[in-house]
């Protein structure tokens, strides 16, 4: 026993010194850089390991990000209440990264993405939206098509218990622009005639509905996006980072 527990605490000292330095993956981009030529470092440096996040990165304990599970979700507005439970949201994968654009001077920071976003969960509802009376429990689909998302941050860094300095990104202001949205609810009135209606007419009156219910869904997806970039921060120095 005495073995295994001295192998078990080597391999995590190990794992953790792996986990100290940049992944081979990732091109440092200079901190004394031009906040422009910052920017356009950062940008193409997010576009070269989209694809790595995508499918997760286990030696920092990062998940994948296509597909992204989020936490139960709930909103209200007015009359109309909506859970949300087993989110997943599909499309990360391919999302162009239009621009990412970092400010060390004022610690601030902006991402722009544009792409085709599907949400899945099952739902719960009861009141009305639209002047429609919804109440039903089963599942939801919401594709949005053309998906124009601005994330606004703040940066700074911190200290770990060693004293060796790390970044880290905070405070996600998002806003978003669609180009279309289809939404489906199964069950709806459970599962009477009408629920084909009243589809239709959330379809048909999607930008009104998304305005209401939109910005909690992709707010969470932002905080959750960086969450997980935040894991590779908080396990990288802010040297090997952004190099001086």
């Amino acid at each position: 026993m005495n073995q295994f527990i001295k192998l078990f605490s080597i391999c995590v000292v190990v794992s953790v010194a792996i986990a100290a330095h940049l992944p081979s993956f990732i091109t440092p981009c200079s901190r004394s850089l031009p906040t422009d030529k910052l920017s356009e470092c950062i940008t193409t440096q997010s576009r070269q390991v989209q694809a790595t996040f995508a499918k997760g990165v286990p030696e920092f304990n990062i998940e994948p990000l296509d597909p992204l599970t989020l936490s139960d979700l709930s909103t209200k507005t007015g009359t109309f209440s909506l859970k949300s439970t087993n989110v997943v949201v599909k499309g990360l994968r391919k999302i162009d990264i239009r621009e990412m654009k970092w400010d060390l001077q004022k610690n601030v920071g902006q991402t722009r993405i544009f792409g085709n976003l599907t949400f899945l969960c099952d739902y719960e509802t009861d009141g009305r939206i639209l002047l429609v009376p919804i109440t039903g429990k089963g599942k939801l689909t919401v594709k949005m098509y053309n998906t124009d998302m601005l994330i606004k941050f703040k940066i700074k860094t911190f200290k770990d218990a060693d004293g060796v300095e790390h970044l880290e990104t905070y405070d996600f202001r998002p806003t978003q622009q669609y180009g279309n949205v289809k939404i489906h609810m199964s069950n709806i009135l459970g599962g009477n005639a009408l629920g084909d209606t009243i589809n239709q007419v959330l379809n048909e009156n999607w930008r009104d509905l998304m305005a209401e219910v939109g910005p909690p869904f992709i707010k969470a997806v932002a905080n959750k996006v960086h969450d997980i970039v935040n894991k590779l921060y908080s396990g990288v120095p802010y040297d090997e980072l952004m190099l001086p």
